[in-house]
């Protein structure tokens, strides 16, 4: 499903395909990460003529060790 967005005040903002303005949003295409220690975050966004392109970028993630329990 296309969603699509504005850019107001320097922002992205997810709006309905109606609205004023309202541009197709394009993500970019996730790269192969190890899942075990990095995550993918957007990393900004790029308006165009016909589309607003979201970058991505991947970055290392701190490891919890595992020793202390979730609280229910």
């Amino acid at each position: 499903m296309t969603k699509y967005g504005v850019i107001n005040n320097g922002e992205l903002e997810i709006v309905s395909k109606d609205t004023e303005r309202a541009k197709p949003i394009q993500y970019a295409d996730i790269p192969e990460f190890d899942q075990t220690s990095e995550a993918v975050f957007e990393s900004g966004y790029t308006e165009h003529d016909d589309h607003i392109f979201v970058d991505v970028e991947i970055r290392e993630v701190v490891q919890d060790d595992g020793d202390e329990e979730m609280p229910l």
